[in-house]
């Protein structure tokens, strides 16, 4: 089976590749600058303000807005950990680059006047970008010219991790005989056990659920903790590790996104000695918070690492020298001299990361991170590295990147896998469209797959929820968790006037108002693009709304930061931060993806879909509604056409739209209050 099972994921991940280039490529070369910096995809009108080398010796390009046209950056969707090109714009080169060149088109797409970096760190006044040795010389080349920009683009690293990974599982002969892997590929009978171990709780406050979670995962060689919206599931998984490291076990704690896991750090930082854990993955894709437990960095500033900094001191004053060098073989002596000095530094650096990596209990790192050569290495020196493996977030991963720990570490011979993430929300992000066989291959995830097997024989289900008003809870817990979501006391029937100082009135004392945009006055319109990838769908009348219902929240004293806005489509999105963000900028408004896992006092939820024809687009995807309507705490104000939604075909937005009708506070805008 583990034959069948890798070859049918390597062909899905080669399409899904393909995919997500193409896309990419198809809106860099289809689009024009100033249409990809709406779209998101890139930033203009920066400067080069310095280079340096930075943290784990790596050489920091910085970049600001050119004042001459803007003060500030416009971020769009780059973020810090994205791989961004760095390229000189249009009509900007120095004298001696136009001489160089005839057309000015030519010198921008030059491959050597360009470099590939990572995103640091993203202010408004600064873009910093981290680049590998290879492209150093390409990054001096960049103060020639007198404007830059940045373009995002796809990240294939993932999908070669994936590839390397499943061809590594064809080549077993047979079904290996780690117990773990043959859970996996349905290859064993689960026998659960029981252990007559009392476990002392760190945490006083776990639930019975919680509680039964941790015990069992512990004892058994396989679990699923399965943890809905608000229900602990991180708390329930600190406590997990603090018992295993009590026994004098080595953890390694995986996820789909940097995100993911350095949430767990940071709290397990508040909880365990911080010389026992150590992050693994670039520096530039890290919370700030966790920056101290970062391999690179350590590597670098322990005591261990002192003997290395000479060396980066050099390597340092050597970069900063080649640009004033004009001469060709001296800059190129000059490169030689960086890479000797580069080659040095690996060696020294080797024995100080083996080190620290053998004194830690606990690493974090990304699921494709988990694969890195810093931890595989190791194994040259030692057999077993560590006891058990924890993946969070499960459900929005693909089970490719699954494995990708369960391989490289198979050496470790682990006793125990916990996987952990709620199925119920959304699957991870797939590229593929137009295969449907592949897009649902990708989109089942390795908890989908083994509740398939096993059904609930280890899956453990939080069942107490600490977010929201019972009222905003109900709908979700019927629909999609069998109705066994309990609301604890401490949140079941609080509202937004029960914050102190928020005034006690009609907008503040329901968990659920829905204003229902029947008629023509509400009616979507669809985004007019140059790249069919981008049509999006908007309705400018419910962003007034959105508006409106905002300026009564903040007149009864609810503060911006506890208002979060959301919508299943970017053209609503942007729209929605047009029309509002001037006035309220620390509201957060964002795709209901882009807010999984996150909350805020109040959502409002603007549908968008409106129309003669009753289609509803993603309003279909159960997931995508669940996270949706499980982010607020004490109010879930939706805006959108409930007759849309129960003539679309769809049982399931049918149920919602009728459940509401009984549940919520229905109101009927009449578009000329709000123009």
């Amino acid at each position: 089976m583990h034959k069948e099972l890798a070859e049918s994921f390597l062909q899905c991940i080669s399409h899904e590749r393909d995919q997500d280039v193409e896309q990419t490529v198809t809106l860099l070369n289809t689009l024009p600058l100033k249409k990809l910096v709406s779209t998101g995809l890139a930033i203009n009108n920066l400067t080069l303000e310095n280079i340096r080398t930075g943290l784990a010796g790596k050489l920091y390009v910085e970049l600001a807005p050119d004042n001459a046209i803007d003060d500030e950056i416009n971020r769009g969707d780059i973020k810090v950990g994205d791989i961004v090109i760095i390229k000189p714009s249009s009509k900007n080169a120095s004298s001696s680059q136009k001489k160089k060149h005839s057309k000015n088109q030519e010198s921008t797409n030059d491959p050597d006047s360009q470099c590939t970096g990572v995103v640091y760190r993203i202010t408004s006044q600064q873009i910093t970008v981290t680049v590998d040795e290879k492209e150093e010389q390409n990054a001096t080349k960049l103060y020639s010219y007198s404007r830059l920009h940045i373009l995002k683009t796809a990240n294939t690293i993932t999908y070669k991790r994936m590839e390397s990974t499943m061809r590594k599982l064809q080549e077993f002969d047979s079904i290996p005989s780690n117990k773990i892997i043959q859970f996996l590929l349905n290859g064993a009978t689960f026998i659960p056990r029981v252990s007559g171990d009392t476990i002392q709780f760190h945490n006083p406050n776990l639930n019975e659920s919680q509680r039964d979670a941790i015990k069992f995962s512990i004892d058994n060689e396989i679990s699923i903790i399965h943890g809905p919206p608000g229900t602990g599931k991180t708390y329930t998984i600190i406590e997990i590790i603090q018992q295993l490291v009590k026994r004098g076990e080595r953890v390694l704690v995986c996820g789909p996104s940097n995100i993911a896991v350095d949430t767990i750090l940071e709290r397990l930082a508040k909880v365990l000695p911080g010389n026992l854990l150590l992050r693994i993955g670039h520096p530039a894709r890290l919370l700030e918070a966790n920056l101290s437990h970062s391999l690179d960095i350590l590597s670098k500033n322990s005591d261990a690492g002192a003997i290395v900094k000479d060396i980066y001191h050099e390597i340092d004053r050597t970069i900063s020298s080649i640009r004033k060098i004009k001469s060709y073989k001296e800059r190129k002596e000059a490169w030689n001299e960086v890479k000797l000095l580069r080659k040095e530094l690996r060696v020294k650096e080797k024995k100080v990361i083996d080190e620290l990596i053998l004194g830690a209990k606990v690493i974090v790192s990304t699921l494709h991170g988990s694969s890195s050569k810093e931890l595989c290495n190791i194994y040259n020196s030692t057999e077993k590295l560590f006891d058990t493996l924890i993946i969070d977030e499960v459900s929005q991963s693909m089970e490719p990147q699954c494995w990708i720990p369960l391989i490289s570490h198979y050496k470790s011979n682990m006793k125990r896998l916990i996987l952990a993430g709620d199925n119920k929300q959304l699957p991870p992000t797939v590229k593929t469209e137009d295969d449907v066989k592949i897009q649902s291959k990708l989109e089942k995830t390795l908890f989908d797959r083994l509740v398939e097997i096993y059904g609930d024989q280890f899956r453990k289900l939080l069942n107490v929820q600490y977010r929201m008003n019972e009222n905003i809870m109900t709908f979700s817990s019927v629909q999609m968790y069998d109705g066994k979501l309990l609301a604890d006391d401490s949140v079941r029937d609080k509202l937004l006037s029960d914050i102190p100082g928020v005034d006690a009135n009609d907008e503040t004392n329901l968990p659920l108002i829905w204003y229902d945009t029947q008629g023509d006055d509400f009616l979507e319109s669809t985004e007019e693009e140059t790249s069919t990838i981008f049509q999006s769908k908007f309705n400018e009348n419910e962003a007034l709304i959105a508006m409106d219902h905002v300026k009564k929240l903040i007149e009864s004293n609810i503060p911006e930061h506890a208002i979060g806005i959301i919508s299943p489509y970017s053209a609503q999105v942007a729209l929605l931060k047009k029309t509002i963000s001037d006035k309220y900028p620390t509201i957060e408004i964002s795709t209901v993806d882009g807010f999984q896992g996150r909350e805020k006092e109040v959502i409002i939820f603007s549908l968008v879909r409106s129309n003669e024809k009753f289609e509803v687009g993603f309003l279909k995807d159960e997931r995508r509604l669940n996270v949706a309507m499980t982010r607020p705490k004490k109010q879930l104000c939706v805006i959108g056409n409930i007759e849309t939604l129960q003539r679309s075909g769809n049982k399931y937005l049918d149920s919602w739209g009728r459940w509401s009708e009984e549940n919520s506070d229905i109101r009927y805008p009449d578009i000329g209050d709000y123009l």
